[in-house]
């Protein structure tokens, strides 16, 4: 019967997949032939070649993580045809109900608008320039995930209750700003006030009963739980008071990508150890950082007095291209989240190994020795080597010693980095959620 069951949600998402696809191809040729009727000698830009990544990585995600979230993935994707927004429910509600198991309509309206609304938001906030319509479909569909998973994990259930205060909040403020844009101390007071409200009070109210006790309490009393997580805190907290201000000191001679690298290598060093010595500890951790380094982003974004302004000084220094198109500094979001969500959905530290020491490596030696580019791209083969060796000598070493990758064997962990690295050396989405999504499936196909 089960097997009859995901036989019927495979025949369904192969479906759903199949009409995405026809519907890009078709939509192209419609608009090369509006342009030929008006004489136009100017070619239609072909569709992004991210549109693949888009339709296939949610899709393979949710078919080796999680196989009930697969078909509203499929559903979901096709936010990115260009359909009023009433067409997009209806679309995606008749993919949805052609599967016996997601019947109940109201529900699937629910995730259907619930996911519309967060790419609205999304779009506005990064204004498609930080984020592309690609992307901002890609975030909508695995925030639209998070509220869907069904988990009991602490730290799953921690995470969704807190990107629910964080997004009431955000409403809010994007609210207060539309009527106040005077940028001075009583804006400030005034929005920092209201989210803060929002943020703490909903939090509190969702938290408490699950937790059994004030929520702030509860945050001490688990952190100084046992001698292990002093020592983890401890870890943290000398580590970042010496490296900061080492690493923010602008009379050290670093050029921006080996100072933007530092941070990948710091977070390997600051994670893997204490996840050895209590993973549901880091992942509670990684978990309430998430929501933290939005806020840091948040206050830049906004220019809230008195740090706002020094902060976008700062953590510009640490930009790339991609946060010079526009208003959010999405680089150092994209490596949380890579580096979080195989660690908290997956058990896995694909994320930390491919982005704390392969993809990093990968950009240093590739930019300054790299001769060999990959066809039109900017990136090299001799970055694309580094990677594959890096990567794949880190997963065996972690291997060797016990701590992570148990059950896979070396000959996966090496077919894994190179697919990985020739996949990065070949696209133009970003490497901090590509690559670790990618890593993660093909590690579970080949398991």
């Amino acid at each position: 019967m089960e097997s009859e069951k995901d036989s019927n949600l495979l025949i369904s998402a192969a479906c759903g997949i199949i009409a995405l696809v026809s519907a890009v191809i078709i939509a192209f040729r419609v608009q090369t032939n509006n342009a030929k009727k008006e004489g136009s000698t100017e070619p239609i830009p072909l569709p992004p070649w991210n549109i693949i990544y888009l339709i296939f990585l949610p899709s393979f995600l949710a078919l080796t993580l999680n196989k009930d979230l697969l078909l509203y993935n499929v559903a979901l994707t096709s936010t990115l045809l260009n359909l009023p927004f009433f067409a997009k429910i209806l679309v995606q509600m008749s993919i949805l109900g052609s599967n016996s198991d997601h019947t109940d309509y109201i529900v699937n309206f629910k995730v259907t608008a619930g996911h519309l609304a967060i790419n609205y938001v999304l779009g506005q906030i990064s204004e498609y320039k930080s984020l592309d319509k690609v992307e901002v479909n890609l975030f909508s569909i695995l925030l639209t995930d998070l509220y869907l998973i069904d988990s009991d994990s602490l730290y799953v259930l921690i995470l969704q209750k807190l990107f629910i205060s964080f997004g009431a909040g955000i409403v809010l403020i994007y609210l207060i700003t539309k009527t106040y844009n005077e940028n001075n101390w009583l804006r400030t007071i005034l929005l920092m006030c209201s989210w803060t409200g929002t943020f703490v009070g909903l939090t509190m109210y969702q938290l408490d009963p699950i937790l059994g006790k004030n929520s702030i309490v509860w945050i001490y009393e688990y952190a100084a739980a046992t001698p292990t997580r002093i020592q983890i805190l401890s870890i943290w907290l000398v580590s970042l008071i010496l490296l900061i201000p080492t690493i923010f000191n602008y009379k050290i001679q670093l050029s921006p990508n080996f100072r933007r690298k530092i941070w990948h290598f710091l977070v390997l060093g600051l994670i893997v150890y204490p996840l050895h010595l209590d993973a549901e500890f880091v992942k509670v951790s990684l978990a309430g950082s998430l929501i933290l380094f939005l806020v840091v982003e948040q206050i830049r974004y906004l220019k809230l007095y008195p740090f706002g302004v020094t902060l976008d000084k700062n953590l510009r220094l640490f930009a790339d291209f991609r946060d010079d198109k526009g208003p959010i500094i999405i680089s150092y979001i994209y490596l949380f989240i890579g580096i979080s969500l195989p660690i908290l959905f997956n058990n896995s530290v694909v994320g930390l190994v491919v982005l704390g020491v392969g993809d990093s490596l990968a950009s240093i030696i590739g930019s300054n020795y790299g001769t060999i580019n990959w066809g039109r791209s900017q990136k090299t083969v001799e970055g694309t080597m580094t990677f594959v060796t890096a990567s794949f000598a880190v997963c065996a070493a972690l291997k060797q010693i016990g701590w992570f990758f148990q059950n896979k064997t070396f000959h996966s962990l090496l077919l894994t980095c190179t697919l990985s690295g020739i996949l990065e050396g070949n696209s133009n989405l970003n490497d901090n959620i590509l690559i670790p999504g990618f890593m993660s499936i093909v590690l579970e196909i080949l398991d």
